[in-house]
């Protein structure tokens, strides 16, 4: 006797309800590769319309975080969505190599009985450390299910891409970008560096407060000789840096501001009128006269007595005095502040700078000789005190710059660099114009933030003073010092480079990269010269893979060279810190070459935060490791949980918050088994035309389009979060709860070949090959499962 049972079409698929994702995803990732899809995929769009992601390169040192992964995670969906869509979208995954974690990490390892590791053998051990770690962090980008040219990275050590990093500062050195100049810059006590501005972060710190009294030395026009008392006139000055008063030698002031002389407690202090009343309070002075009034212009060229006894003279402080805060006399260090070297070179007052490479004070700080400026003020304070020039002392919170690496403060001080100009040939206007006009910008404020750091960024700093990188390719007359950087110089040193890697340069002999007759430019001398010694910035590395990545690649430089050519898009992919950073120095250098941006798409994702919102900290104890994740539910998990948040904002991550969305993710399983299980005695061949669907089909036949159309459209605007909700609500709503619940009585009891039976599977066959392919920038396992 049948039973009931078998009378039913019930559901039969070889897709288990269970997904055991961490186990069968590596399978997945070894079938992947033995059959070479993607080189597959890449043969199938090549010549189609261009959509061209240039990879970040993350710096290989260290495991990934949850940051890197859904960076990468991001990125991948927009590459494998682009092809989906019909693009030719190849992607070369990178890595940044040289610089400073690197070699400071190896240098401990080097280090014997306090003895510094010799350049070339830090070199040699800093190479091997970050191909160790390219290895590493490769396998971990893989396993996020990531799809790319894994065996031929670029890589930013590798000899020819050395050598083209060097042809990038040829080509701007050549085109007259490239100085060597005194400047008080950022400087890294702690690793005894240079710092660009991108590498600076801000922290709130607690600084001293303090005013401090200059009394009148000489006053040639006789500006302040009605006021003339028993005691000298003292302009008051107000700052947060005791450290840098040894170096003072000006006193700003705003010459259109009126200026005070007043007396009280048998003193005569000069300052802003505007300011007098809230230095006043600070400072605890009553019964106040006012001596004397004056316009700052008036007192331009008066010298003032420097608490270490050296002139300090009034100077026109625009456009830097505020008549906001301090005293509106601004104490004056041109070896020790930006806008201090700026107004110290316009009025020629020196520049003096009694600070060591290790932040620590020379002979001309005494009594502080050898003590570190970063921990002197108390000491400097007391002194002040000591001999009455002390106002005042209090504290106070501020922001303040530390290094991005070491995370330690940092201190402006002057020393001779190398510097990319970048007013040089209109380049700012240039730069601001591509920013304006030629690329798009998601979220369109990300522009408001880039614009911003390249209207105000200063000149590129672009030496290092350190091992583990580029070398800057001068030379230097050893009978008068001066700085060469000639053409034929830095294009031998570009040819050895590509050879030998960069270390020909500190390996091979000074001759080896002078032309036959050289001679300097300067005094005309034959020699001997001597090779310089600092390394090119890790940003300009990065700054430059745009050019050098074509060239190390050539398949990549056709398909660049087209998108260039045919209107296609070249889009860049990172996090808020890079307008700043790699978008900055990206725009710098392809402008400088090309005269153009070297992309036409940003995209600015924000920052991985813990369930509370905070940012993610050892210390705090709320990391949460990618690999964990991926352990415990899979990487198609973690990349749902990626792409169904919105990347233009900051995104969280929690205990909590990848339950959610491991149950969002076993519906989308379950809907893609039902109709597996259904369509499991059906072939494409059994479809039925659309015109002979039932109505019910028909309708939702159309409903499917149009929700598709509605996925393609999120995809082409890298809406990956919008594509996510679309497909979770198109299995739980349209399918699950609406038409696979109509469809089941045809489904489960008419005989297989009924019409009406085809009719529904067809539509079933329709959405399991659409979810499919919509999913699978997504789901990549689960999709290819299916």
């Amino acid at each position: 006797m049948t039973g009931y049972r078998e009378t039913l079409n019930l559901p039969r698929a070889d897709f288990p309800m269970r997904a055991d994702l961490p186990r069968r995803e590596p399978e997945w990732l070894a079938w992947w590769e033995e059959r070479r899809i993607y080189d597959k995929l890449r043969a199938q769009r090549r010549g189609r319309p261009v959509l061209l992601l240039h990879d970040g390169p993350p710096y290989s040192n260290a495991h990934i975080h949850m940051g890197t992964a859904s960076n990468k995670i991001w990125k991948d969906a927009l590459v494998r969505s682009a092809s989906i869509l019909g693009f030719d979208s190849p992607y070369v995954p990178g890595w940044d190599n040289h610089g400073m974690p690197i070699e400071i990490q190896v240098s401990r390892e080097l280090r014997h009985g306090g003895k510094e590791p010799d350049r070339l053998s830090l070199r040699k051990r800093c190479r091997a450390y970050a191909a160790e770690w390219v290895g590493f962090q490769g396998k971990e980008f893989e396993r996020l299910g990531v799809m790319g040219e894994w065996e031929h990275p670029y890589l930013t050590m590798d000899p020819a891409f050395e050598a083209e990093i060097l042809e990038a500062f040829r080509s701007l050195a050549e085109a007259g970008y490239v100085q060597r100049g005194l400047r008080s810059i950022h400087w890294c006590p702690t690793d005894r560096t240079a710092l660009a501005e991108a590498e600076i972060e801000y922290h709130d710190i607690a600084s001293p407060s303090i005013h401090v009294a200059f009394p009148l030395r000489e006053d040639a026009r006789g500006a302040l000789a009605a006021a003339a008392g028993a005691a000298p006139v003292e302009a008051v000055a107000w700052t947060t840096t005791p450290w840098t008063l040894p170096a003072n030698l000006g006193l700003m002031v705003d010459p259109g501001a009126e200026y005070v002389v007043v007396e009280t407690g048998g003193r005569r202090f000069l300052l802003a009128h505007h300011r007098l009343a809230a230095v006043a309070e600070a400072l605890g002075w009553k019964g106040l006269a006012i001596v004397l009034r004056k316009k700052g212009g008036d007192l331009l060229g008066i010298l003032f007595e420097g608490p270490w006894g050296r002139p300090s003279k009034v100077v026109d402080g625009t456009p830097y005095v505020s008549l906001d805060e301090g005293t509106g006399l601004v104490h004056t260090a041109p070896g020790h502040g930006k806008e201090d070297f700026a107004v110290g070179a316009r009025e020629h007052l020196g520049v003096l700078s009694p600070v060591d490479e290790a932040g620590r004070f020379t002979a001309e700080a005494e009594p502080f000789v050898g003590r570190s400026v970063l921990e002197v003020d108390p000491d400097v304070i007391a002194w002040l005190g000591s001999r009455g020039r002390l106002l005042g002392a209090s504290s106070i919170v501020h922001s303040y710059p530390h290094c991005w690496r070491c995370h330690n403060p940092v201190i402006f001080r002057a020393t001779r660099q190398w510097f990319m100009i970048i007013d040089h040939r209109g380049h700012r206007e240039r730069a601001l114009e591509a920013i304006e006009e030629r690329v798009r910008w998601e979220p369109p404020t990300s522009k408001n933030r880039i614009r911003e750091a390249v209207r105000l960024r200063p000149d590129w700093c672009l030496s290092r003073q350190r091992s583990w990188g580029v070398a800057i390719p001068a030379v230097y007359c050893e009978a008068c010092d001066t700085p060469l950087l000639d053409p034929e110089v830095m294009k031998r040193a570009a040819e050895r480079t590509r050879v030998q890697g960069s270390d020909a340069w500190y390996e091979l002999p000074v001759q080896d990269f002078l032309p036959s007759g050289f001679t300097c430019s300067a005094c005309g001398s034959a020699g001997p010269f001597r090779k310089e010694t600092d390394i090119l910035d890790v940003w300009f590395d990065s700054g430059a893979t745009h050019r050098a990545v074509r060239v190390t690649h050539p398949a990549l430089e056709a398909t660049w060279a087209r998108a260039r050519a045919e209107g296609g898009r070249v889009v860049y992919f990172e996090g808020p810190d890079q307008h700043r950073g790699w978008f900055n120095s990206s725009l710098m250098v392809g402008v400088g070459l090309d005269g153009k941006a070297p992309y036409t798409d940003v995209l600015t994702h924000g920052w991985v935060l813990d369930a509370d919102g905070r940012a993610m900290h050892k210390s705090l104890g709320n990391v949460v490791p990618p690999e964990k994740v991926i352990a415990r539910y899979g990487a198609d998990i973690l990349r749902w949980w990626a792409l169904a948040t919105d990347w233009r904002a900051d995104v969280r991550i929690g205990e909590e918050i990848i339950e959610r969305v491991a149950d969002a993710y076993r519906k989308v399983r379950n809907t893609f088994r039902f109709l597996l299980g259904n369509l499991s005695d059906f072939s494409p061949l059994d479809s039925v035309l659309a015109q002979r669907l039932t109505a019910v089909d028909r309708v939702f036949a159309g409903h499917l389009a149009h929700r598709v159309a509605r996925l393609k459209s999120d995809y082409e605007q890298f809406l990956f979060h919008r594509v996510a909700d679309g497909l979770l609500d198109l299995c739980t709503v349209d399918l699950s709860a609406v038409y696979l619940d109509v469809a089941k009585d045809r489904l489960y009891t008419l005989p297989p070949d009924h019409a009406e039976r085809r009719s529904a599977q067809t539509v079933l066959w329709r959405a399991l090959h659409d979810l499919a392919i919509a999913a699978s920038p997504i789901l990549v396992a689960t999709s290819e499962e299916v």
